[in-house]
Parts: structure tokens; sequence; C-alpha cells
């Protein structure tokens, strides 16, 4: 923030000395040419635009107590009423005693032009503020807010180095925020969605600390495989910035996979044929038929798969006299079917001119984790000697490079065989007893943080309080002055968004001009901006909007906030709270029971490497305490139960795709528990059906994910403040022929209007004959997880694992504890805020062992809390509602601070007598802060000292908004000094001394000001 100004620094020292400045004798330049009209006209008081007019003028003035006039006696008055392209609307008359005081002006209307030509725009006698450019008290001119008084004179007052502000040498601020922690929920949910996954997430003047994985198959900060390009926000910005960072899911058209991608010898290549929209496959299928489908009568059965070999109904090739397909085929049960080997894919080259297959594969390597570090804003941990963090999924790690992933590895094998997945950083707290960070918080910014990585500005908005919208600069380099405020409609949708198609992009459209930031923010520093036009609690709020005022800044992804008419609070207090949201998460679960799942085309038994392991995996995934308060939904395809999902006898049969055979409706009692079945009666009815359920059937994917997708929209639809989801698994491909859509872009477009449209994202997991391709199509689509895995006993364990991944961390039952400042973490306090806002506190137990009702820490050094069982069962019943843990911060101390006074001498033409006219002020007060203007006039500076001290004005925002008194003001507002001095004799002494005291607010915030302020007077006749 740019310092205060210079000649108030003595002022603003808390060492309490003053600075006296030698008077200013502002010599007032004799006008000859209208010297007979200023002897003509002697003016009584240069009052400025209507509004005030008697008794005390402007917002709370303190009473006069100065000498009663004579009954009877006048002065005149002359009062600008209007101005209209130049030409000037005018009251001239007097002003009577009455009772000891003088009343009204009283007068008649006469029209005159304007010394100052036509106004720049805008209505009244200026069209707005005039510019106050002076650093020192202005040379007496005619008044620009009162120029029907011809000897009108002002002084025009703009401090040094931008407003003086209310600070100290403590540990104090000189801006206020509103309490983020406090906003209603529903505002709450617009500009933060945890668990973040990139900065978009995080408004509010937050940002998104340890940054969650969201639906990739590892975390960012891990380097591994690479990942699908909407799995996070993050990644959709590093895949933005650099594309080999990310898998490519192209498929061409209505084919099955990219001609590149070969398959195994016993899957069928499905979707791959002269007609599928791909010239290169239409080329190969050509020079080889045996790469794609044999639909017969086009293709000769006997030339292709052997003597004896006819066509059937439905297009099919039998068997041939051998009783065996040809190599280069598979049998599918009902035929002999092409296979898109690897000696297709080698024919490429001959085949499509242009198109090469090979190159180094994708793979999210250490400048992608630099990516998502610098574009991002994660924050990523090492452990020395390992290939990542132990608390990040990523590749398996060496059991030599770590004592705790040795213990790790030595209860979970595969963790250091295979993949270090959720399980093997959920043993890190359990077997290692060390603590891992909550991922995905939206962390509020200390005061004077910044983003060490950023090295130009970048701009936040904290939560607006008392009329006031706070703007900080994060970044390492100062923001200049006049970076613009734009203001949305309540429910606008102009945040910055990690939704697929706006993540990485700033774009706010239909916005207005709120405000300008007055002066510069230096790096870590806030300014608190007064006079915001046009805003209502709701709207939507940008700084430095796209467009020609827009400067460079890091990102723009945290630019955003909602307009709230909050109480203000100081920084340091706000930053020792943090929030945990309880975000209930419901999953439609759909589990392919298709005839492959226990035998394939030659008959052989497979169940033991697909059915049985698949579903014990989804037993064990319910049965897991760690389960409890999941959502979930269930159904078998293709299964005409409880309405028909299947392919057979000709038709595409579908209306009851979106029928569960296990319901949800949403309540907490049809929710998981920890408790076992029968007490868990959903975990009793999914495991029965599963127990009582065999495989048989074809493969109709599309209707089976659009059932799915429907029930789940339908549901988010119902409950927009669920986390919501489909996991779609399978062991094949979609059925051919088929009298279904069997196209898997056709397919993967229902994940994409899902997750694009509703926000519903599915995960997709495939094994056995399922194609990568398309299970990876599906969840870059649908923005979830793609997971292709290996059947046999590895498959039961993988599922599991995949399950787990999905669920993820939308359960949390621990809140971090935020340190500021001296704040003292050991005596965190930690309150259950249900849906209906009733507040609870908990108790604070010593250790698990202890639990019943209440929290304990979960770390040696108090930085988490943990809610015990019960505690955490009673939260998650509670849809909707929040846990904050609270430190009490460090009582900043800040007391009023009086200002030096400053000085004016009116100086008149002969025959005339200086008398003050008004006092005009522009104020920032957060909360109930306020500004005291106090006044004192006398004939000789000498006299100065024992005059009496008036209070002029009192500048707050609450109970009546008076902070800003000028012309802009609705009605125009001037304090009339005339009535504030006590009329005669004081209102016409030579010397007018002017001081002004800063109050913080209640709660010893800061963030008053004091921006510019302007005092009038003029020079009647004496006569």
């Amino acid at each position: 923030m740019a310092g205060p100004s210079t000649k108030w620094m003595g002022a603003l020292s808390r060492s309490g000395s003053a600075e006296v400045w030698a008077p200013r004798a502002l010599l007032l330049v004799t006008l000859f040419a209208a010297s007979a009209l200023i002897a003509a006209a002697c003016s009584e008081n240069g009052m400025g635009p209507p509004g005030p007019q008697d008794g005390t003028s402007g917002p709370d003035a303190g009473p006069g107590t100065g000498d009663p006039c004579t009954d009877g006696d006048e002065v005149e008055c002359h009062i600008t009423v209007g101005e209209h392209e130049g030409v000037l609307t005018c009251m001239d008359g007097i002003r009577r005693c009455e009772d000891g005081h003088f009343g009204a002006c009283d007068g008649t209307i006469t029209m005159k032009r304007s010394p100052f030509g036509a106004a720049p725009g805008g209505s009244g006698e200026s069209g707005g503020w005039r510019p106050l450019a002076n650093s020192v008290a202005s040379d007496g001119g005619l008044c620009a807010t009162n120029p029907c008084d011809p000897t009108c004179q002002s002084f025009e007052e703009t401090p040094d180095g931008g407003p003086i502000d209310l600070s100290s040498t403590g540990v104090t601020y000189s801006w206020s925020v509103g309490d983020i922690n406090e906003l209603p929920e529903s505002v709450a949910r617009q500009g933060t969605h945890q668990p973040c996954t990139t900065g978009e997430d995080c408004q509010f003047d937050q940002y998104c600390d340890n940054p969650a994985s969201g639906a990739c198959s590892h975390d960012v900060c891990a380097t591994g495989v690479s990942l699908l390009s909407t799995c996070s926000g993050c990644v959709t910005k590093v895949c933005q910035a650099q594309s080999s960072c990310c898998t490519q899911t192209l498929v061409p058209s209505n084919c099955a996979r990219d001609a590149c991608q070969s398959t195994g010898s016993s899957v069928a290549a499905t979707g791959m044929n002269p007609t599928c929209g791909d010239p290169c496959i239409a080329s190969i299928c050509a020079a080889n038929p045996l790469c794609c489908e044999i639909n017969c009568p086009a293709a000769d059965c006997e030339a292709l798969i052997g003597p004896g070999s006819v066509c059937l109904a439905g297009g099919r090739c039998s068997l041939p006299t051998s009783g065996a397909c040809p190599p280069g085929t598979t049998w599918t049960s009902t035929r002999c079917q092409g296979v898109w080997g690897p000696a297709c894919a080698a024919l490429v080259p001959t085949q499509c001119p242009g198109k090469t297959c090979g190159g180094p594969p994708p793979i999210w390597d250490a400048s992608c984790v630099g990516l998502a570090e610098s574009i991002c804003g994660a924050n990523c941990d090492t452990d020395m000697g390992c290939a990542h963090d132990k608390c990040y999924t990523g590749p398996r790690l060496s059991a030599s490079c770590n004592t705790c992933v040795q213990n790790v590895c030595a209860v979970r094998p595969s963790c250091c065989l295979t993949e270090w997945t959720e399980s093997c950083v959920d043993l890190v707290e359990s077997v290692c007893g060390e603590d891992c960070p909550q991922q995905g918080l939206c962390k509020s910014y200390l005061p004077n943080q910044t983003d060490p990585a950023c090295s130009d500005p970048d701009l936040t908005i904290g939560v607006p309080c008392g009329g006031t919208v706070p703007v900080c600069n994060r970044g390492t380099t100062a923001a200049p002055a006049g970076i613009e405020i734009y203001r949305y409609p309540a429910g606008a949708g102009q945040l910055p968004s990690s939704a697929p198609s706006r993540v990485g992009t700033c774009n706010p459209t239909g916005g207005t001009l709120a405000c300008t930031t007055a002066q510069p923010i230096a790096p870590g520093e806030c300014i608190s901006v007064t006079g915001c036009t046009g805003l209502t609690d709701g709207m939507e709020l940008f700084v430095n909007p796209p467009g020609a005022g827009q400067i460079t800044e890091c990102q723009c992804a945290n630019n955003g906030s909602i307009y709230q008419s909050a109480m203000c609070e100081s920084p340091g207090c706000i930053a020792t709270a943090s929030v945990s949201t309880v975000r209930p998460v419901t999953l439609f679960v759909a589990l392919d029971r298709s005839g492959s799942m226990v035998v394939t085309g030659t008959g052989v038994d497979v169940s033991n490497d697909r059915w049985i392991p698949a579903t014990n995996a989804l037993k064990a995934f319910f049965q897991d305490p760690a389960s409890a308060g999941l959502g979930i939904a269930f159904r078998f395809w293709p299964y005409d139960n409880p309405g028909p999902c299947s392919d057979t006898l000709g038709v595409c049969q579908s209306s009851g795709c979106a029928l569960p055979i296990v319901p949800f409706d949403g309540s907490m009692a049809r929710r998981l528990t920890a408790e076992p079945a029968p007490f868990d009666q959903q975990e009793l009815a999914l495991i029965s059906v599963i127990d009582s359920t065999t495989a048989a059937g074809n493969t109709p994917m599309y209707p089976a994910l659009n059932g799915a997708t429907t029930w789940a929209i339908n549901y988010k639809n119902a409950h927009p403040e669920e986390e919501v989801g489909v996991v779609f698994i399978t062991d094949g491909i979609p059925s051919v022929p088929s009298p279904c859509i069997t196209a898997p872009n056709s397919i993967a477009n229902l994940a994409g209007n899902a997750f694009q449209n509703h926000g519903v994202r599915v995960h997709a997991v495939g094994f056995g004959d399922s194609s990568s391709q398309i299970i990876s199509l599906i969840a870059d689509r649908g923005g979830g997880l793609a997971y292709n895995l290996s059947t046999g006993t590895a498959l039961q364990t993988g599922l599991r694992d995949a399950l787990s991944s999905i669920r993820g961390d939308a359960l949390p039952c621990d809140v971090t504890v935020p340190v500021a400042g001296a704040a003292d973490p050991t005596q965190v306090s930690v309150v259950h805020v249900d849906s209906a806002g009733t507040q609870t506190t908990l108790p604070h137990v010593a250790e698990a062992s202890t639990c019943g009702n209440g929290w304990y820490f979960a770390d040696a050094a108090s930085t988490r809390v943990k809610l015990c069982p019960q505690t955490c069962d009673t939260v998650r019943e509670n849809p909707g509602g929040k846990v904050r843990a609270i430190v009490p911060c460090e009582s900043t101390g800040l007391t009023s601070l009086p200002t030096s006074w400053e000085r004016y001498q009116g100086v008149c033409p002969p025959g005339t007598k200086v008398q003050w006219g008004f006092l005009r002020y522009r104020t920032a007060t957060p909360g109930d802060s306020s500004v005291e203007f106090y006044v004192r006039a006398a004939d000789t500076p000498a006299d100065l000292g024992s005059a009496t001290v008036r209070l002029a004005a009192t500048a707050h925002a609450t109970p009546t908004d008076t902070r800003v008194c000028d012309e802009t003001s609705a009605p125009p507002c001037a304090v009339d000094l005339f009535d504030v001095l006590g009329e005669l004799p004081d209102a016409r002494q030579d010397y007018l001394e002017v001081r002004m005291t800063l109050n913080p607010t209640s709660t010893g915030g800061g963030g008053v000001q004091v921006q510019d302020w302007e005092v009038t007077y003029s020079c009647p006749d004496t006569e």
C-alpha cells in the first residue's frame, strides 16, 4: 500500500509527536475586470449544491455555539441550483436572522453563463467529482462546486502519497475484510469448491493449498503416467500449456479406436470397418479385410474364413469346415470376426499417407509437475530419495527410499510392486504415525502473504464489508492505481471457474464498471476501495477484467468475489479460522453383467478372473467403514430388472436403464454407515443383490451409460449441494451387430453431457476385453477417472483401490487449524454449524482412544483437528453443514488516531471580509469505524490555540452512511461551516483549522481512510 501523506507522518507516529506546519497564506488573485461585480454582489455564504441550508448542515455535525444574531439582520446568499450546457441556474437572495439564527436562503432564480463552460457530463453543477491533484491546499479560485457565488474560494486537499490511513507499528492492518467463515453457505459455495484442484476453485482472496488429485489417476505432484486432460482443473491448464503431459483420447468419427492402436489377438475388431468414418481405417480394411469387422454378404465368408463358412442371419460368417477361425480372426460365440492386431497398425505408413504412429508417448514428468506448481499454485512436497512424496498417489515407490515407505510396503506389497495408491497413502498415518496434509483446501491468504512464484502483480478480492471492497495484491510486484473492478448481477456465473469450458480463461461478460483502485497496492498488501456504485448483496465482482484497462498479472484464476454488506473484521483474525464443508457424495454404480464376465466365446470359464473378483471388490468397498456417508444407487447391465435394459431380440431396450435395482433416495437412513450389515440397511441390500445375481447377455453400452447418467443428472438437480458421480464398470466393448448405438464417440458424449452441463463426473473402469481407448474416452469426456485393470487375482485389489480413489477425500472429518501471527493453535475451538445455521461447540478430548463425542488433535504440532467417529457420523447426517476450527487472534490494539491541525487563511479584497463556507470530504470507514472532523477559527494564528473546537461532521457507514459528503452524494451533501462555527463572529474569522480523528472498529480493525476534502470561503461586503 502507498505510504501515508508526508505532511501527515508526524500525526501517524505512535510516539504521539506531531508536526506543526507554517500557516499557508493563500493570496487571492484580484480580478480587476470583475471588481465592480464583486463590490455589487457581496455574497454572504457560498452555499453549495441544493441540500442542507439551514441549521447545522451535513452529516452528524456538532452544535454551533457562537453568538446569536440579531433578529432582522440580513446577509446575502448565492446558491447554485443546477447547470445545463454551460448555463447556470442560480438563487440569489438573502438569509434573515430569526430567533437568533440565520434561516435559509430566500431569493429569486436567475440564469447566467458558467465561468467553467459546459459540465463534462453527468448532472448537477459540475457533472461529477472535480479531480483533486494537489498535494497542498489549492490557491483560491472560483468554486467549481458553487460557481453562482462570484467570491467563493476553495481549498482542495489530496494527501501526498495517498489517503491518510489508520495504521500503527504493531500487528495492525490498514484494511478490513468480511469474515469468509460467516458467509451464507449459498454464497460461499459460489466461490469455494472443495476439495479444490486449482485456483479457480478458491475466490474471496483464497488460494488452493495442496491441490487435490481430483479424478486423476495420480497426484499432479508425482511424476508418472500421462493424465487425462479433464481429470482436474489444474491438469486441464497444464495440458493446454504442454500437451505431452496428457493422454490424447481422440477417436476418429464412429470408429472404435485410432488406427495406430492395436489390440490383443482375442479382441474382435468391433467398430473398425470401411464406413466408420476414417479414410485410414477404410484403406487398411481394403488392404487386409481380416483387420476389420467381417460382415456378409458384403464379405465372402468362404474366401475370408475358409471352406465351409457360410453367411448366417445378422451378417455372420459361420465356422469353416475345419471348426476353427483362421489366424488373424477370433470366435465371438456366434461368428468369426476380424482382429485389429499389430500387423494392422503396421499398415498405417503404407496405407495412410501423412499419418505416423509411434513417437514418444505422453508422460507426466518433472516439467509437468513444475507447470502444476507455477500455473495451479500447487505446493509440492518431496521425500528425499523417493520418486515422489509418500502422501501423493503415483507410481510405485522403492521400499529402500524411506523407512515409512518400507513399513507400508511390508503391510501392502503392491505399494512397492505395482502402484502407490490411495490405500498406500492411508497407511502412512496408520502404519508410520505420520500425518499427510489434507488435500484440496481453499485457504485465506494471510496479511502480507505473497506467492513467491509470481513475479508480476496478482490481484484478488476479499469478502466485501461495510460498503468497501478489499482488493489485494498477492504477487511480488506492486500493482498500479487505476485497476478496474466490475460488477455483475447476482447469479450471473461470471466468477472464475474450474468448469471444463472455462478453466484457465478470464472472460467475464456483461459487467459494469463499479469503481477503480485509487492508489497502488504493494506486494502482500490490500486496500479498502470505496465509492463503488450500484452494488447490492449477491452481486459478483471481478478485479482487472479483460479490456483496455487490464494490467498484466500472474493469473486471473482467483480474481472474483461476491458483494456482501457484512461487518468488517481484522484480516489477522479472519486468517485464524478454517472451514471444512460437509458435502455428501452419491454414486450411481453400473456393473456390466454380460456373459463374457463368466465365459469366453470359446466356452472357457473366466468367472474367477472377472465376475468373482469384480463383485468381491464391490462388496468390500460397500463394507469398508471409510465408505460411511456415501450414497450408493446400484444397477446391473444388461438386465431387465427393475426395467428393460438390454439389446436382445433385435431391439435396444433402454427405458429401465435409469432405474437402479438398489435405489437411493438421498436420506441419511439409506447412506452407508460404519456399522456392518444388517445394521447398515443399504449395505445389506447391495450385498444381497450382488450375491443373488449371475452374469448373462451382451454389452449394450450406450443405453446402460445413458441410463446411469440420466439418474445421476436428475439426482444432482434435486440435490445441488452434493457431489454426484457415475462409476461405469465393463469387461468389453459395445456388442456388434446391435440395435443400440455402438459408436464410441456417441457413448462418450453421454459422459460429456453429464460433466459439462450438469457437473456429474463419470468414472470408467475396464478390464478383460474392454478397449482402453474407449474407457479413457468416456472418463476424459466425463471429467472422471479412467482405470484399465488386469484380470485375475489383481482385479479385486485394483478395482477396490479404484473405487477408493473415486470416493476420495469428499467425506472429510478433519479440519486444518490455521496459524496466523502470534495465534496459539493449542487454544483452538471447534464448532459444528448445521445446515440450518445452528452452531454447536464440540468438546476437546485428549486423544483418539478417549473419544466419545468431540475432537482431538491428529498430530503433535496441533495443526489438524480430527472428529471422533461418533461426532463424524453426526456431522455427516447434516448435509450442507460445516465444521470450523478457530484460533484466537492477537488483539491489534488499534486506538483512535488524531491528525495535526491543518491551517487555512482566507484573504479578501478591501471592503470585504472572510466568511467560511462549506466542508466536503471522502472517507473509507469499514464496519463501525468512523472519522471525526473538527474545526476552530480565529482572527490571528496566536488566538487559534484558545479558540473553541467544534465537531463539524462524523463520517461512518452505520447507522446512516455518511462516508462521502460532496456533490456526488445522493442527495448532494456539504457541511455548512457558517452554522458549525456558530455563525457570527467565528464564521467570519480570517483563520480556520481542520483536524481529523480516525477511529478503528470496535474490534480494533483498521482500514479507516481520509481520501480528500475541500474547504470553501467567500468574501462578502463588510457593509
